[in-house]
């Protein structure tokens, strides 16, 4: 992924995310690219899953929004309706990854 001039992804990649060894796995099943991981995190929209986490979704607005950022492409449309689940307590690690299918 090209880089972004974006403040929530500048913000975000100053960060120093951790992805538990379910988040790899699901990653790797999923086949969510981990280097992808920032970019869902600065544009999904966020909100609480009810289970202690933040869910970070990638939705249509999120997926435009994103694409103004850094242009569309194939390997970007992959990303729609990609989320992340991050632990509510530290907000550095994230739980799981995956795909919400309508």
């Amino acid at each position: 992924m090209p880089m972004v001039s974006n403040a929530n992804y500048d913000s975000m990649s100053r960060r120093k995310i951790e992805l538990s060894r379910h988040a790899n796995k699901r990653a790797q099943q999923r086949a969510i690219p981990q280097e992808c991981v920032p970019l869902i995190l600065a544009y999904g929209e966020r909100s609480h899953d009810g289970q202690g986490g933040i869910r970070y979704l990638l939705t249509e607005k999120a997926m435009a929004s994103l694409g103004r950022a850094i242009g569309h492409s194939q390997r970007l449309d992959t990303l729609a309706g990609c989320y992340a689940v991050v632990s509510a307590e530290d907000k550095e690690t994230v739980i799981t990854l995956g795909h919400r299918y309508n």
